[in-house]
């Protein structure tokens, strides 16, 4: 896994506009409407398959300077939707979130902004740190 200097890390994660990635999302109208409002939005989006899980975000999100992991991932899965978001800005975000509200749609359990720490972790490691944070708030 590449190591890209910090600096570098804070343009790269704000350039080339918002994305998303996706994990484990049904194939249902929930999906598709969160699909729809990413694209209406302008927001690229990348459904992550679980071969992909050992690649690092960076490399996920296609930044420059991140490479594939070399691994072939044959057991390190999950099964829980989770959603990353990169280069949100404070509106967007707020309006990402409040459409799940204004649709009534479930909320995503596992989500997270990209951050010069996490571009350097590989999906696995993002989703066990936010089951986690996630199961500490539920108690």
């Amino acid at each position: 896994m590449n190591k890209v200097d910090f600096f570098q890390q804070n343009s790269s994660i704000d350039s080339a506009g918002p994305m998303v990635l996706l994990y484990n999302f049904a194939q249902d109208h929930r999906r598709e409407a969160i699909l729809q409002y990413l694209s209406h939005s302008g927001i690229s989006t990348r459904v992550v398959q679980t071969p992909e899980f050992l690649h690092s975000l960076g490399y996920l999100f296609g930044i420059p300077g991140f490479e594939p992991c070399p691994l072939f991932n044959l057991s390190h899965n999950f099964q829980e939707e989770m959603i990353v978001m990169k280069g949100f800005s404070h509106p967007q975000l707020n309006a990402f979130l409040q459409f799940f509200h204004e649709n009534r749609l479930k909320p995503i359990d596992l989500k997270a902004m990209l951050t010069p720490i996490t571009i350097n972790w590989n999906s696995i490691q993002l989703h066990n740190e936010l089951q986690k944070e996630h199961e500490a708030l539920k108690r």
